[in-house]
């Protein structure tokens, strides 16, 4: 394309009004390390129980929470970012509830970032 083409399309006024970007308003915490999964590592891992409402409306599936915990292994964050609506508040109440061994970075404690999946099965055992 050309130039002058170029500047012809540019000033083309357009109906599309540009996407509003919204900023998160609890964003995590700055963490120095990156734990991937971190189900297998809690201390303590609290297993959230299945809401009857989202039994009822035959909700399952896996469910990942992105946390951050601190330098004494204390949840200090915790965020539903996929799974089903109806099983998204009960796995991050148990996130918040874990805890984790204390984790250091050149003998010095540090935050850490990571996540923990939950896995609903509609109708086996509940």
């Amino acid at each position: 394309m050309y130039e002058a083409d170029r500047r012809r399309y540019d000033n083309i006024p357009s109906s599309v009004a540009p996407p509003t970007v919204i900023a998160d308003p609890n964003p995590p915490p700055k963490a120095k390390v990156q734990g991937g999964i971190l189900n297998g590592k809690a201390v303590k891992l609290v297993k959230p129980s299945y809401p009857p409402e989202a039994h009822k409306a035959g909700a399952s599936g896996e469910v990942t929470i992105r946390i951050v915990f601190d330098e004494d292994g204390k949840v200090i964050w915790a965020r539903a970012v996929s799974g089903h609506p109806l099983l998204r508040t009960v796995c991050e109440d148990a996130a918040w509830q874990s805890t984790f061994p204390p984790l250091k970075l050149s003998g010095q404690p540090v935050k850490v970032a990571g996540v923990l999946v939950y896995n609903f099965v509609h109708g086996v055992g509940q």
